[in-house]
């Protein structure tokens, strides 16, 4: 073959390809390009897009974003991935599946996220699926539980709404040290955790057990994402960028983004809605998974809010335009 193709990775109908009618446009530059392994194709350059914001116009974008996903907002604190993630996407075909694991476990490298090594059990499952609310409430009954940590505004939106991508997730509380806490009878934590030498005092607080220990304050907890299931409608997906797609779902996969309906200025999460698309996480996105992967768990939720607003702030000030 001499001739070389120059069109985008993106998503097309093309029933002979998939079983849904979903088909992949692959981009590619020539023979090498074309004949290039899924992995190689995942682990395309990620191309970051930013701007430089001014200190206090960072910080605002800063806490919008924080605000409109629900990451540790009230007394929740926020959730991260602790044991290795092993995604895994389905409804492509085997090529495309491929292609965009790939790149979500180059995206979560990236923010420091800890991989199992393949062949491994998927802990994250992208679905792509031409029914998406259909998927959503067959597994709620099979399997309500993951329903469970959903508000009734989020259920509601998973269950019968018409976002193109929906997701929910499955967490557990833990120990400072890894081990699984008890859920008290009335709603708080039972900790097994021992106070360590030069502690302080200890009392309950929002996020378990409170814990002094060298003028820092433990909850003496963190709060650990298990599973995470996304959930991609074809046809409402059908034309774009397969790298977008999965640039999108490695944001809520690798994050517990409460917020369902959450589209923050500057973020891939407005993919949908924004006049401008964005194609590709953003230096706000990719700073915020960095600093997620970065901060201590055992803290308060406020605490969290303020280091994950200043930390995406000290990205958007050093943004290239």
């Amino acid at each position: 073959m001499t001739q070389a193709f120059s069109t985008q990775l993106g998503i097309a109908r093309l029933g002979a390809l998939l079983s849904a009618g979903l088909a992949l446009s692959l981009a590619a530059g020539g023979d090498a390009q074309a004949q290039a392994s899924p992995a190689e194709r995942g682990r395309d350059p990620i191309v970051v897009q930013g701007e430089r914001l001014s200190r206090p116009a960072a910080e605002a974008r800063a806490s919008a974003f924080i605000r409109a996903t629900g990451v540790a907002s009230g007394e929740t604190p926020a959730a991260r991935w602790v044991d290795p993630v092993c995604p895994g996407v389905t409804g492509l075909t085997d090529f495309a599946d491929h292609v965009a694991e790939a790149r979500i476990r180059l995206i979560a490298e990236a923010a420091g996220v800890l991989l199992a090594p393949e062949p491994c059990v998927r802990n994250i499952v992208i679905s792509f699926t031409p029914d998406g609310a259909g998927l959503a409430r067959a597994i709620g009954l099979r399997e309500p539980r993951r329903m469970s940590e959903l508000s009734r505004a989020a259920r509601e939106a998973v269950l019968s709404g018409t976002a193109p991508i929906r997701w929910m997730y499955t967490t557990e509380l833990r120990s400072r040290d890894g081990g699984q806490q008890a859920i008290a009878a009335s709603g708080g934590a039972q900790s097994n955790a021992r106070m360590g030498e030069g502690a302080g005092s200890g009392m309950p607080g929002p996020g378990g057990l409170m814990h002094y220990e060298s003028s820092i304050v433990s909850t003496l907890s963190e709060r650990v994402i298990i599973t995470a299931i996304v959930i991609i409608d074809q046809d409402d997906v059908i034309g774009r960028r397969l790298d977008s797609l999965a640039d999108y779902a490695a944001l809520v996969s690798l994050a517990e983004i409460r917020d369902v309906g959450a589209t923050p200025a500057g973020s891939i999460l407005g993919m949908f809605t924004a006049p401008d698309a964005i194609r590709s996480l953003t230096a706000q996105d990719t700073a915020f998974l960095r600093a997620l992967y970065r901060l201590p768990l055992d803290r308060l939720a406020n605490q969290h809010r303020g280091i994950l607003v200043d930390q995406i702030a000290d990205a958007l000030t050093t943004a290239d335009r």
